[in-house]
């Protein structure tokens, strides 16, 4: 079964064998046993490169995540995860990485060694889902209130975020008057592409006023819309958190609209129930509300 979700999720034999630790005939032929259980039908359809998953394999693969995260359910119950070993699967929100990724993921290599570490960034709706289904052991989102948290998952708030509205410095003030968005309909707007909750946001915004959302660019990643918006002007829409770090903050400012507001906030996700990797999630919710402090 392990050896079935690894292929699934690497999408190769190969890369499966290398995090099972284990040759590639011996994870071969543990696909091969683990598919003779269901007879017939086929859990990956081999006829293109690299193999996919059928119909079939992919119900039996979200069972499968589900009894697996169940019986390391009943390991942390047995040994107490004092001392978590295994490979602990942490999602980080786009834009939020640099936050996550330096001194709190430090403090946690140095407290459990023995949990190997595979992180992987997607947006907030994304990462919940895959806790849910048991891809991640806990996930790093920003989260705002279109964002649902199903039953079964627990959120922990590590902090409040704002999500701001940039643009040049030459933008200004106004004379002191707030913009509205119906001021700014005509402006290029550097967005990153859907999938972005905070774009959604703003697109359902301008589509309530039945405005135009000029794109000028759609841009993976903060960091570089805020690079881009310094050397070219236009708008973008950013964390407040990320601006105020941002190297590139003297050549832009956030402006002040009065139409529209989109509060957030940074949360932990993780399921409900307890996991042997509860000390090592426990210990990253610690750092992480420092940091956010």
């Amino acid at each position: 079964m392990k050896a079935f979700v690894a292929v699934a999720d690497a999408g190769s034999v190969n890369r499966a064998a290398i995090m099972l630790r284990l040759t590639q005939p011996a994870t071969t032929r543990r696909i091969q046993s683990f598919e003779q259980q269901f007879g017939d039908a086929p859990l990956f359809n081999r006829a293109v490169k690299p193999a996919v998953l059928t119909a079939l394999g992919t119900h039996v693969l979200e069972h499968c995540r589900r009894v697996l995260a169940a019986v390391a359910e009943l390991e942390s119950c047995a040994a107490k995860a004092a001392d978590p070993t295994g490979d602990m699967k942490a999602g980080v929100a786009h834009g939020l990485g640099e936050m996550v990724m330096t001194t709190p993921l430090d403090a946690l290599r140095r407290r459990f060694p023995r949990a190997r570490l595979q992180v992987s960034s997607d947006w907030s709706t994304n990462l919940i889902a895959e806790v849910r289904s048991g891809a991640l052991d806990c996930a790093v989102g920003l989260l705002t209130e279109a964002h649902a948290v199903p039953a079964g998952l627990v959120r922990v708030v590590l902090g409040a975020e704002q999500v701001v509205i940039v643009g040049p410095k030459s933008a200004g003030k106004r004379g002191g008057r707030a913009y509205r968005l119906r001021d700014l309909a005509e402006r290029g707007w550097f967005l990153n592409p859907p999938g972005c909750g905070c774009r959604a946001a703003l697109v359902k915004a301008f589509d309530r006023l039945s405005l135009p959302l000029n794109v000028a660019a759609e841009v993976f990643g903060e960091d570089l819309q805020l690079s881009l918006l310094a050397r070219s002007g236009g708008l973008g829409l950013v964390p407040r958190r990320q601006f105020e770090h941002s190297p590139h903050r003297r050549s832009l400012r956030i402006l002040n609209v009065a139409d529209f507001t989109l509060p957030a906030s940074v949360a932990l996700i993780r399921r409900s129930t307890p996991g042997r990797f509860d000390p090592a999630i426990e210990l990253l919710t610690t750092e992480l509300k420092a940091r956010m402090a």
